[in-house]
């Protein structure tokens, strides 16, 4: 394996994750984000001239609903970033000791003294 040969695996490999990646969480925010939106415009509609203009109890316990469901958006969004970004690790990693491994298998050192991939860094 020569540099460019592990660069290439490497990019390729992270241009997919990090494709796929942000598909699945731009497809899951519009999604979940076009429901919310809904229901606050309802919200708002019906607070203002409908069944809940004189009915602060139930607003608020509406409001409530909406402020959780929107943290729990924004928590589905955060995890799905973070699967995503120890995806990038792994593929980027796999490459660079996938290479380093081949260099050296190719050399002729034990496999035992040749490097395992490492597990991504925690946080």
């Amino acid at each position: 394996m020569e540099v460019d040969d592990i660069l290439e695996t490497m990019l390729a490999a992270l241009k997919g994750e990090l494709s796929e990646g942000y598909d699945t969480i731009s497809a899951f925010a519009e999604r979940q984000g076009r429901f919310l939106a809904k229901r606050a415009a309802r919200l708002a509609k019906e607070r203002a001239d409908g069944y809940l203009k004189d009915d602060d109890d139930f607003f608020d316990y509406l409001i409530g609903n909406l402020q959780r469901d929107t943290a729990s958006l924004a928590q589905n969004i955060a995890n799905l970033t973070i699967l995503t970004i120890e995806k990038a690790w792994n593929a980027v990693a796999a490459a660079l000791w996938g290479g380093i491994r081949a260099i050296m298998s190719a050399a002729g050192i034990p496999a035992g003294l040749i490097p395992a991939i490492p597990a991504a860094p925690s946080s």
